[in-house]
């Protein structure tokens, strides 16, 4: 592999991480993420001697995205229903009564 190559994998890797967290931390996966990163890539040696550490971070890191993601269904399901209680309060009463349809006459 060439020089120019090496330095444009670096330059379209540099280009993409900002995205990649950005998209990892939208969807709470971000500290999955890096656990991943830093017991796979960085330090394997580390992650094989430490398991049961690696194990916790590994917990941790999934009970983070469970919070985060019952925190952001419970907060969504409470705008629903404040809005529909906003809804009901405004919303006009209709009276129906008699109603005449196209032609009729009383």
């Amino acid at each position: 592999m060439s020089m120019i190559q090496q330095l444009l994998i670096v330059a379209g890797a540099l280009i993409a991480l900002p995205f990649v967290v950005k998209l990892l931390w939208r969807l709470y996966l971000f500290p999955l993420g890096c656990w991943l990163v830093a017991t796979r890539i960085f330090w394997p040696k580390w992650a094989a001697a430490n398991d049961k550490l690696c194990l916790a971070l590994l917990g941790v890191s999934v009970l983070f995205f469970l919070g985060a993601w019952g925190l952001r269904y419970a907060a969504k399901k409470r705008r629903e229903k404040e809005w529909l209680n906003h809804v009901l309060e405004t919303a006009p009463v209709l009276d129906y009564g008699q109603i005449a349809f196209h032609g009729e006459t009383d």
